[in-house]
């Protein structure tokens, strides 16, 4: 696996990128009435949005399919407001000897990043905000996040709202009323079995048939999630610490890793991040050809492009 593969699939183990509902927990039926996780996950996504700034300390490990064990432990920090930033600071590392780290901290003005791996050594980069613009976008239309610039959705559900959806999505989720808490803090145990019929295609970690996770009641925080094939962990989450209205001073939203001055993205991320966009813009050419096809109204509109080339 190259970095960007290591890096995205670290934060996308993380805090549940793959797979998100993007829709977020409204039941599967839509006229269904909302069952008991969709009402926690609402919970948990009204705590989210109350919060002016947060600090988040997390570890996890996941199983490959050739057995190789990768563990990753990172913080994040959101600053909400006039000064808003987000930080993150994360390390992973094989068993096989892959190891790597990174930070950044994204504010009004782009994208300060920092990677350090042994392959490819330090990158220290900025992406400045009209980029930032273009992969937001990017992301919203091919419904994908991973990429720096893209929706963080650690920072936007970070007591783990989308998570829990998605783990909804897979798994016939039920509260297992045996267990009330977990080393002596109060909260629930939600338990499932993977539904039968997913598309289990082209995914890179093992299939999970089960899952277990854990929703402190105090703060309604997700503070622990097990994926098990058979009785065997292949992914694990465990929130170390969560604190909500932290005294953060935007001054301290600095990438302290990098020497020198960040330099404008360059390849291979730059490349990347260019094939990202242009995919965007080719799927909204599409659109507007099949709807073009529909809608003789719809003949003299052009297709959207990114932001900084309208």
């Amino acid at each position: 696996m190259n970095r960007t593969i290591i890096a995205v699939f670290a934060l996308a183990i993380a805090w549940g990128a793959e797979g998100i509902a993007q829709d977020g927990a409204k039941p599967a039926d839509g006229k269904a009435q909302p069952g008991p996780v969709d009402r926690l996950v609402a919970t948990m996504q009204a705590a989210e949005k109350a919060f002016t700034s947060l600090q988040l300390e997390m570890r996890t490990s996941s199983t490959w399919p050739d057995g190789s064990v990768m563990t990753t432990r990172g913080t994040l920090r959101v600053l909400r407001g006039g000064q808003a930033a987000i930080h993150t600071k994360f390390e992973f590392r094989s068993d096989d000897g892959v190891r790597g780290r990174s930070e950044s901290v994204q504010s009004a003005d782009g994208i300060v990043l920092f990677e350090d791996d042994a392959a490819f050594g330090e990158v220290f980069a900025l992406i400045d905000k009209k980029l930032v613009a273009d992969l937001e976008w990017a992301g919203e239309v091919l419904r994908r996040d991973g990429l720096p610039g893209m929706r963080d959705r650690r920072a936007e559900a970070p007591l783990g709202s989308q998570m829990l959806a998605s783990l909804q999505s897979q798994f016939d989720l039920v509260e297992d009323e045996k267990r009330k808490d977990r080393a002596g803090e109060p909260g629930a145990w939600l338990v499932g079995k993977r539904k039968k019929g997913l598309d289990e295609s082209g995914g890179e970690l093992p299939v999970a048939d089960a899952v277990e996770a854990f929703v402190r009641s105090r703060d309604h925080a997700l503070l622990e999630v097990r994926q098990l094939e058979a009785d065997k962990v292949v992914q694990h989450l465990v929130v170390e610490s969560v604190i909500l209205d932290a005294k953060l001073d935007p001054a301290s939203f600095q990438v302290q890793s990098g020497t020198g001055t960040p330099r404008a993205v360059q390849p291979p991320l730059s490349d990347t991040i260019e094939q990202t966009i242009k995919q965007a813009e080719a799927k909204k050419a599409r659109e507007l050809e099949a709807r073009k096809e529909k809608d003789p109204a719809a003949r003299d509109e052009k297709p959207e492009v990114r932001p900084s080339r309208r």
